[in-house]
């Protein structure tokens, strides 16, 4: 006859050293082998028995969010039985063999859905009530601990499921903090008071005798990094914002000023995350040492891509939940500041898909202020960069609110004939004209454009860039009189002044060129193209990228003649150049 032998199962909370051991000395009270076997209730001792233990044992060390080798004094000895550990810290995968671990990420949908239903106590296989399932958990980001305790909540009573969202909305603070709705949760904690542990322990590690300075310094990077992330969009939040503000507040020589926009970060942040090497440039060091102490308590990722990371939306919305309302305030501003120092406007490709990239943590910014009431002071670098940020990713209500407000500014404090007030109408015509917002950007273009005249001269640099734009503004609306007439005294002050190969001129000719294709000109057209084309082959290359532009320019001008072989020829070429040299996705 066959002998059944049941697995011993012991459980541990490890999360920390007091919990393991209170674990351990509840075996030895309430176990009724141990307390026949009259083993004593120390740790080493409990250890001991489990191992000699001649059946198949688990001992599972939940929680083991500690250090890697906190796990060696909870193993019993030997080599008989089973270990699991369950554990946020990436770093105790160095407690087992490779291959023996396993990420568990998100929960899937349909599993979070069977989730919720379960612990709500309610049909798993009814469709309607999977349906109404569905939308919650994917409020709840399909985080485990939370799709549990919102099941408990309809359990307990508190509403149904329809109505579980709407008051998810109004009170996600409430339910995500009631320890009363914690669900399966062993150990009493709602959702947030998970995370407050890990913060608590993060937090204990700047305060508590026995951590060196390294480790307390990468906790205050840990917390400070922490707080900034969550005034930024909770995924792809790049390193490079950091390295770029700490380099450009370093040349802008904020770090030993008391004005400029960098003065709204708290002092703390600006030294401890923004320091430099000798050569000036950026010690990232300290940050990625706070980045590693967040790693370690999952309360960040880090992608695929290598410096890019990203947080769950509750952790995100947790660290903003659980600050006073002058932490928020500060933060805010200073991840604002922080976000600002970092955008440099350099033409290169991977300057621009930086700034874009930016346009989403931008927006999250101001949407957590107007959440929480916080009234963002005005900042005159903070508003320039962001509403330029927003005009070249095509944020076209968005920039212009922010140029609004600074041209009006510049014109109360500084005049309507400064240099910064004239840049800012300049910035603002411009968005107007890329919403077709024409007579706004003329009346502005024109002011501008009259005030350099009078100021710095007609050839002035300035004063052609305004007429430039006046008469692109010109146009657009058709108006190809106007629009020629200013092209062509630019071209020829270009001329005159820096040559007839200087980029600017070619500019110049070429922007009159399209003037004249507009109109139906395709001689005049053509021959201005022609031009531009073979001395910008000739200056800069025949790959150059504006050479190119003006190749293709020059095909549209074959193509509306009719002129087909000649425009297929030059589109191949640019075509194939660009292949070539940018690659087929460019």
């Amino acid at each position: 006859m066959a002998v059944l032998r049941f697995w011993r199962i012991f459980w541990i909370d490890t999360s920390s050293n007091e919990t393991a051991a209170q674990s351990f000395r509840d075996i030895a009270a309430g176990d009724p082998e141990t307390q026949a076997s009259g083993i004593e209730k120390s740790l080493q001792s409990i250890l001991q028995w489990i191992s000699t233990i001649d059946h198949e044992w688990l001992l599972v060390l939940d929680n083991a969010d500690g250090e890697p080798d906190m796990v060696d004094k909870f193993t019993p000895p030997g080599n008989r039985g089973n270990l699991l550990i369950t554990s946020r810290n990436p770093d105790m995968r160095r407690n087992v063999p490779s291959g023996d671990w396993v990420m568990v990420d998100e929960m899937e949908e349909e599993d979070a859905i069977s989730l919720l239903l379960k612990a709500a106590f309610l049909d798993q296989f009814s469709n309607e009530l999977r349906h109404a399932a569905r939308s919650i958990v994917t409020e709840l980001c399909f985080l485990p601990l939370a799709v549990d305790q919102a099941g408990a909540a309809i359990a307990s009573g508190l509403c149904d499921i329809h109505g579980y969202l709407e008051m998810y909305t109004k009170h996600h603070l409430e339910l995500l903090d009631d320890p009363s709705f914690k669900g399966a949760s062993k150990y009493g904690c709602a959702v947030y008071g998970t995370w407050d542990l890990s913060f608590m322990a993060i937090k204990a590690r700047v305060t508590t005798m026995g951590y060196n300075l390294v480790d307390a310094q990468a906790a205050e990077s840990a917390i400070l990094i922490l707080q900034t992330f969550a005034f930024r969009h909770h995924e792809n939040i790049m390193e490079a914002i950091f390295e770029q503000a700490a380099e450009a507040w370093e040349e802008s020589g904020y770090s030993n000023s008391e004005s400029g926009h960098l003065s709204q970060m708290t002092p703390y942040l600006s030294c401890q995350l923004l320091r430099l090497d000798r050569e000036g440039t950026w010690d990232a060091f300290f940050f990625r040492r706070g980045i590693q102490v967040l790693l370690s308590f999952s309360l960040v990722k880090r992608g695929a891509a290598g410096n890019v990371y990203s947080v769950h939306p509750l952790v995100h919305s947790w660290s903003r939940d659980r600050m006073s309302k002058p932490n928020y305030e500060s933060m805010c501003h200073s991840a604002s500041a922080l976000l600002s120092c970092s955008i440099i406007f350099q033409f290169a490709t991977k300057d621009y898909v930086f700034r874009q990239t930016l346009v989403p943590h931008i927006n999250a910014n101001y949407q957590h202020a107007a959440e929480a009431g916080v009234v963002k002071p005005y900042n005159d670098d903070e508003y320039t960069t962001f509403g330029l940020v927003y005009h070249e990713n095509g944020y076209w209500k968005e920039a212009r609110e922010l140029q609004v407000q600074v041209m009006e500014t510049n014109l109360r404090v500084l005049g309507a004939e400064h240099p910064f007030t004239l840049t800012s109408m300049g910035n603002l015509a411009s968005t107007y004209r890329n919403q077709g917002m024409w007579k706004e950007a003329e009346e502005l273009e024109v002011q501008v454009m009259e005030i350099r005249k009078r100021l710095l001269g007609a050839e002035h640099p300035h004063t052609l860039r305004t007429m430039t734009n006046l008469a692109s503004t010109y146009q657009n609306q058709g108006r190809w009189k106007e629009a020629e007439q200013l092209e062509i005294q630019v071209m020829e002050t270009r001329k005159r002044v820096l040559g007839a190969e200087h980029p600017s001129t070619l500019t110049s000719m070429g922007n009159l060129s399209s003037t004249y294709r507009d109109q139906g000109r395709w001689k005049e057209a053509e021959e201005l193209y022609f031009q531009v084309m073979e001395t910008r082959k000739r200056v800069l290359g025949a790959e150059h990228p504006s050479t190119l532009i003006t190749t293709g320019n020059l095909a549209l001008t074959y193509q509306n003649q009719g002129r087909w072989k000649e425009a297929e020829e030059l589109e191949v070429q640019v075509m194939e150049t660009r292949n070539r040299t940018l690659g087929a996705e460019h």
